[in-house]
């Protein structure tokens, strides 16, 4: 009988250790969370968004389960959830602190309102980008999303807060517009250039590891895209319609 053997290969029986009890076989390792015993299934989700995959896999387990079992979703679906949950109330957060500040400095609720639509137009503009690219909404996705809202208002004011001083300075409209849109344009499509060239590497990589800051980047790229494009016409056109007004106090400086 060799040793660690725990059933007699002649009685087919057990064998009992030194002490006279027997030693049945078991699982060698029981893992444990929160005080219960687990079993870890893990499973990879490639060509399709994590969300949809775990959907349909609690949809096709659902039946397979019985008491006192239950499956518990953890890993990459659980941070999700919990960084879904965050940007829900984040990125309203960030849209309103946004807007608040914009009014702060222009003290002018259609200033405002127009900076917004340049927010709105790099929205679609990452929507889009997503789209074509037959991206997955993600998490990464999100972030981009808050990056580009923070973009596209820094170029709001660089663009309506000259505008406005140049008005301010006593500059009939038609004149300020187009000083301003001289001046102002350059500095906006270099940023525009330097977002989409610093991450158009990432946002093309199929390498290993690059499907976490591809989203961020092809929403990133998208976005400022259509600003390169939209913004240095959008701004002036929309700025003509109201900016004969009396330009409001302190909407001069913040350029110099």
């Amino acid at each position: 009988l060799r040793l660690r053997e725990l059933v007699s290969p002649v009685t087919k029986e057990y064998v009992p250790n030194p002490g006279g009890s027997f030693v049945r076989p078991g699982a060698a390792t029981i893992y444990r969370s929160n005080g219960k015993r687990m079993i870890a299934i893990k499973f990879s989700v490639r060509g399709r968004d994590l969300g949809s995959a775990v959907a349909e896999a609690k949809a096709k387990l659902q039946q397979l389960w019985q008491i006192p079992y239950h499956p518990e979703w953890s890993g990459e679906f659980e941070q999700m959830e919990d960084a879904n949950a965050r940007l829900m109330w984040m990125i309203p957060l960030s849209l309103a602190l946004i807007m608040a500040m914009q009014y702060y400095h222009f003290r002018s609720v259609i200033d405002t309102i127009v900076i917004m639509t340049n927010v709105f137009d790099v929205f679609v503009g990452g929507i889009w980008s997503l789209y074509l690219t037959g991206t997955n909404f993600s998490v990464s996705a999100a972030v981009g999303f808050h990056a580009l809202f923070g973009i596209a208002h820094m170029e709001g004011l660089l663009l309506i807060g000259y505008f406005n001083a140049l008005r301010a300075q006593g500059l009939p409209l038609q004149e300020a517009i187009i000083q301003g849109s001289l001046k102002r344009v350059r500095p906006v499509m270099i940023t525009a250039l330097t977002a989409i060239l610093g991450l158009l590497p990432a946002a093309v990589s199929t390498k290993i590891g690059g499907q976490t800051a591809q989203p961020l980047a092809i929403v990133i790229v998208g976005g400022m895209t259509v600003t390169l494009f939209l913004d240095r016409y959008l701004m002036p056109v929309l700025y003509s319609f109201y900016g004969h007004r009396e330009p409001p106090e302190g909407s001069g400086t913040l350029v110099h």
